[in-house]
């Protein structure tokens, strides 16, 4: 690989997590960063779990949500969320 894709990945990157619009580009961006060096065996194992981790990690975040979304009676705004886990009986 070049050098001009490494800095796109790292330009990429750094403008996806200055500007917070999409955490899962972030995550796009670092994974190909982790793997950047596919012929080394460490680069290939870090690869591997942060992938593994980050999928993971998404995945108990959206079930949170969805518990959330469901305990509360199917509301998305903040105080109806609010109000319906006071008012859960579990």
């Amino acid at each position: 690989m070049t050098i001009a894709e490494f800095l796109l990945f790292v330009l990429t990157a750094t403008l996806r997590e200055i500007f917070l619009c999409a955490p899962e580009c972030f995550n796009l961006c670092s994974y190909l960063l982790f793997g950047y060096t596919k012929k080394d065996v460490g680069s290939n194992e870090a690869i591997t779990k942060y992938l593994l981790m980050g999928r993971a990690s998404s995945s108990i975040l959206v079930h949170g949500f969805s518990w959330l979304y469901g305990s509360s009676g199917g509301e998305i705004e903040l105080q109806e969320i609010v109000n319906g886990l006071i008012n859960t009986n579990v």
